[in-house]
């Protein structure tokens, strides 16, 4: 029995000096691999496709959790947070006050 296998290549997306290749599920920074959980990947694959864009906590967590939860601010923060520590730059997500995130290049 053979199983057929449907793979849709998604692109690796660079911005600066930031590779996300969804692929391989791969980070690397400035030629540094970054290990990351997976929703702090998808978060900022999500970010990432979208730069300059505000994208609001709620906005986030239902394209990345794929469910609608009140209170889910905290846990998209409590992933920016992680993010911006293991990327070691606090600045490349911005938080724009009371709408959301957005990255920066």
């Amino acid at each position: 029995m053979s199983v057929q296998m449907n793979i849709k290549r998604q692109p690796a997306i660079q911005r600066g000096c930031l590779t996300i290749d969804p692929q391989r599920y791969t980070v690397v920074l400035a030629g540094e691999e970054i290990d990351l959980y997976p929703k702090e990947f998808d978060v900022l694959y999500l970010l990432v496709q979208y730069p300059g864009w505000v994208l609001s906590p709620e906005q986030i967590y239902e394209t990345v959790w794929k469910e609608s939860v009140a209170g889910c601010e905290y846990v998209v923060y409590n992933v920016i947070c992680q993010l911006r520590r293991k990327l070691k730059n606090p600045d490349i997500i911005r938080t724009v006050v009371g709408r959301g995130y957005r990255f920066v290049e």
